[in-house]
């Protein structure tokens, strides 16, 4: 359990305007996502936790993923299984845990909606489903993400639901752009193309929406650091 503040650190543009040194000192817990080691080396700052959500980063992100030598991971089957056969040292070198989307568990077929809904209140109802009902279900809040996660298209999202479930209550998010703007560091020749924009109304933003209304009235604050994410701040504390 983490029962210290929390860091997400993502890596749109503006994380580089983000004061590191608050982060040096082990004050509070940082979290990692896709990219962020790299940034993270660069600014002498060790994660807590290092989060993937996309199978394809084993492969075009492993040049991040050892820049988080040791360093846990929570990430899906199919890039555990890349990692096992292809950078087997990278994954022996640390602890990890498996998480899957929500409808889309490994081997298993997908459920009707009705079949899913039941399944929900059998367990407790650790999921809530957006408004509109997305037919990939990446869109909604899991309070029990190693059940099953919302993606809401940006790794960020599921950072946060894991931080929340791993009993964060002072959470901030740096370097959450959503703009479709590349990334704090130097792509080179291995620009990954994003779809955040087209995400964004669909995905995105019904996602945190469906996140703040679950933890209105709780102990729970998340803060956006960005300051050009399109996301509402009324969203955020």
């Amino acid at each position: 359990m983490i029962d210290r503040p929390v860091t997400i650190v993502a890596t749109g543009p503006s994380a580089k305007d983000y004061n590191w040194e608050e982060l040096r000192d082990g004050g509070r817990f940082v979290i990692a996502v896709a990219g962020a080691p790299t940034l993270l080396k660069n600014v002498n700052v060790r994660p807590d936790l290092f989060v993937v959500s996309d199978s394809r980063f084993a492969r075009y992100g492993i040049e991040h993923i050892r820049n988080a030598v040791g360093v846990p991971m929570v990430t899906v089957l199919r890039g555990v299984s890349f990692l096992a056969t292809e950078s087997r040292n990278e994954l022996l070198s640390r602890p990890f845990s498996l998480i899957e989307q929500i409808n889309s568990w490994y081997g298993l077929p997908k459920l009707p909606h009705d079949a899913l809904l039941a399944l929900n209140e059998q367990s407790g109802s650790p999921f809530h489903f957006a408004n509109t009902l997305d037919p990939h279900y990446r869109t909604g809040w899991s309070a029990s993400p190693e059940l099953g996660y919302f993606s809401g298209c940006t790794v960020a999202f599921v950072a946060l639901q894991l931080a929340v479930r791993l009993g964060a209550r002072d959470i901030e998010i740096v370097g959450m752009d959503l703009t479709g703007a590349g990334r704090v560091y130097d792509e080179g020749a291995n620009v990954v193309r994003n779809s955040l924009m087209s995400h964004y109304q669909p995905v995105i933003l019904p996602s945190f929406e469906t996140m703040a209304s679950v933890l209105k009235g709780s102990e729970i604050k998340v803060r956006n650091i960005s300051p050009v994410c399109a996301l509402p701040r009324s969203l955020f504390a």
